[in-house]
């Protein structure tokens, strides 16, 4: 089985075979393809991955750059309930379970496919569109549906 040129895991069936990441790779750049995303059609050069394949994952990372830590945001991406900040989905799983709320998967927002809910992490790529989802959006959602 191959590996990710990013960070070494093992790749899944379907990220060994996904024709756009491997075929542009092999020329030592990334076009984005994911619909609706701001970036949708621009194209980034990464030679260090030339002839390389990378999981999803790395490769939204490696496009889109790190994610954001809540300190270079501003709070724009931090949610405070109380004390406890919502920045991963540990915080998030720990909020559901002091709330008495059982959610083991949620509708991607943007193609309502199933996905399930990790448990840590600070971001989820929907395995069906590749939005990436924030455990803060699923809290909004959910105390939405509470209140």
């Amino acid at each position: 089985m191959e590996n990710c040129a990013h960070c070494d895991k093992e790749l899944l069936w379907h990220e060994a075979r996904m024709a756009f990441w491997n075929k542009h790779l092999k020329k030592g750049y990334i076009k984005w393809y994911v619909i609706g995303s701001r970036d949708m059609g621009k194209r980034k050069e990464f030679p260090q991955y030339m002839g390389k394949k990378l999981c999803q994952a790395c490769a939204y990372t490696v496009f889109l750059g790190p994610p954001e830590t809540p300190q270079s945001t501003n709070q724009t991406n931090l949610h405070k309930t109380g004390a406890i900040e919502i920045v991963d989905f540990a915080a998030l799983n720990n909020i559901l379970k002091e709330k008495e709320i059982v959610m083991p998967a949620f509708n991607c927002p943007k193609c309502s496919n199933m996905i399930d809910i990790p448990e840590n992490g600070k971001l989820l790529i929907c395995k069906h569109c590749g939005n990436p989802i924030q455990p803060v959006d699923i809290y909004k959602i959910v105390k939405a549906l509470t209140e």
